[in-house]
């Protein structure tokens, strides 16, 4: 049987990109994002940037789907870090 490889990196990618959906509720619902790095929020839109270009430039519609979604919700993760931060300084 022939798997084809862009449903494994839809796959692989999707659930990649799903990582952060719990933590986007978690911090939405509890309107604190304390225990976020912004470390980790740079680090994770230069990565998934990066994977995303390198989708581009192979023409791997998987990767530039979800690493598109990944930048995304990394973003939403940063904006939210930003904005429970600012009332506490």
């Amino acid at each position: 049987m022939d798997v084809d490889p862009e449903i494994i990196g839809f796959f692989a990618g999707g659930l990649s990109s799903a990582l952060f959906i719990p933590q986007i509720i978690k911090i939405f619902k509890e309107k604190s994002a304390e225990e976020i790095s912004l470390l980790t929020c740079i680090i994770g839109i230069v990565s998934a940037g990066l994977w995303l270009w390198y989708g581009i430039i192979q023409e791997h519609i998987s990767m530039i789907v979800t690493n598109s979604i990944a930048c995304i919700a990394t973003t939403v993760l940063l904006v939210f870090k930003m904005i429970y931060n600012r009332g506490k300084n």
